[in-house]
């Protein structure tokens, strides 16, 4: 937890802070606030932050990396506005939430997905594969059964065996068209 004037000038911190910044009291009383902001956190600070304070006197669970020579942490940031001894000077108490441990856990849930993801698209790559050889595999012969009936069915035969040449074209038809319906499955 810090005090800090509107200008953003510290005038007050807890040892927690100096910790976690590990620095002495001398190093951050009488600095910006923003001098412990990395860039871009410093000018997310000038252009939203401090203009909502001026407005609405509160900020809620800002995320800001804060960081020294000696350390560096990400952090939620927090401030209200109050009035010094009725002198009607504003200033801004700040409570800071180290945030860093939360933040490597979101980090290695991010890579664990983005890995999920990939192991997953390759899977269903292998998949679409083996389905598209598969089924190649599986026409080719069903295209040969297919031109063998067509030609027996040019030939003279008795009934019985036309009948057993119609149930065999019926029955590959069937197959072939389930493979490939199969595949469009797959495949899409």
């Amino acid at each position: 937890m810090f005090t800090f004037r509107a200008d953003g000038t510290i005038v007050h911190l807890n040892k927690t802070l100096l910790t976690w910044l590990c620095a002495d009291a001398e190093d951050v009383i009488y600095h910006d606030f923003t001098d412990f902001l990395d860039k871009g956190g410093k000018l997310y600070y000038q252009l939203f932050v401090q203009p909502l304070l001026r407005m609405r006197h509160d900020v809620k669970e800002i995320s800001f990396h804060m960081y020294t020579a000696k350390c560096d942490f990400h952090c939620l940031f927090s401030a209200t506005a109050f009035e010094k001894d009725g002198d009607g000077e504003l200033l801004y108490a700040a409570t800071v939430y180290k945030v860093t441990d939360r933040k490597k856990y979101e980090d290695e849930l991010l890579k664990k997905k983005q890995q999920a993801d990939i192991e997953k698209e390759i899977k269903e790559d292998t998949l679409k594969q083996v389905a598209y050889d598969q089924s190649h595999l599986v026409r080719a012969p069903l295209a040969n059964i297919l031109g063998l009936t067509a030609l027996l069915e040019g030939m003279e035969v008795s009934d019985e065996v036309r009948d057993m040449i119609d149930l065999l074209r019926t029955s590959a038809v069937k197959l072939d068209s389930e493979v490939i319906k199969l595949t469009d499955k797959l495949t899409a």
